[in-house]
């Protein structure tokens, strides 16, 4: 790992385990901070639903479950790093901005470790189990807009592996797995899998994955653009060094 993601790590362990507000509450969120229509909507429709915390959220399935029933997809990326680079940068890049693309955009994030809520206008560093994301999908060039919430519920270094679970009480279940593979070519190839199943069939076998490429291509582009302005940062810096 680099100085930089050590850095990077640092500060993220440091908010991670010493910025605690307790914000527990569903009705702790402010609304005024999420520019999104759809979204709000959903928040209000858990209180609605007297979810009133969120440690009263469940995951619709959990990292070692059966998913022999539910339609899977598999895409795959190269990226021209070696894998410790770009596990790193998916990791520990700044959460907000990530998750903030023309299909989709951030709307809040929940830390369980911590009980913080961080919104689209703050700067949040690193991936970790226990993080909920409350996103905005942009289907049709904004015609219409779904709301999407998920937890990451593993992160494993060993394997480069991570994964998210779509939260109970949206449209669909399931969970999505991004791995990184080193190639004999000394690239990484990510690996992206997803899992779902909802009330409509036809949703899962056609819609769903027409959309899902669209929004995991630009997701994915945006981290390459990422991991190269990183790389060429680094290489500058060692090329000014000599």
């Amino acid at each position: 790992m680099s100085r930089f993601f050590k850095i990077l790590q640092l500060i993220f362990l440091s908010v991670t385990a010493g910025t605690t507000y307790g914000q527990n509450s569903i009705s702790s969120i402010d609304l005024s901070q999420i520019k999104q229509n759809k979204v709000k909507n959903f928040i209000v429709e858990q209180k609605n639903q007297q979810i009133e915390y969120f440690s009263d959220l469940e995951v619709s399935v959990q990292k070692n479950d059966d998913l022999t029933n539910f339609k899977n997809y598999e895409k795959n990326y190269i990226v021209k790093e070696q894998s410790d680079v770009v596990w790193d940068i998916y990791q520990y890049s700044c959460q907000t901005d990530v998750w903030d693309i023309n299909r989709v955009s951030f709307a809040l994030l929940f830390a369980r470790n911590s009980h913080s809520i961080y919104y689209a206008n703050q700067d949040f560093y690193g991936l970790a189990e226990g993080q909920i994301y409350y996103l905005n999908l942009k289907i049709l060039n904004g015609f219409y807009n779904l709301p999407v919430v998920f937890e990451i519920i593993n992160v494993d270094p060993k394997n480069k592996l991570f994964e998210f679970s779509y939260l109970k009480g949206g449209k669909s279940q399931g969970k999505q797995t991004i791995q990184f593979v080193d190639t004999e070519d000394g690239y990484t190839r990510i690996i992206h899998k997803s899992f779902v199943k909802s009330k409509s069939k036809i949703r899962d076998k056609y819609l769903y994955p027409f959309f899902h490429n669209k929004i995991i291509n630009e997701f994915h582009s945006n981290m390459r653009k990422m991991i190269t302005e990183y790389c060429n940062n680094q290489k500058n810096m060692l090329v000014k060094a000599k």
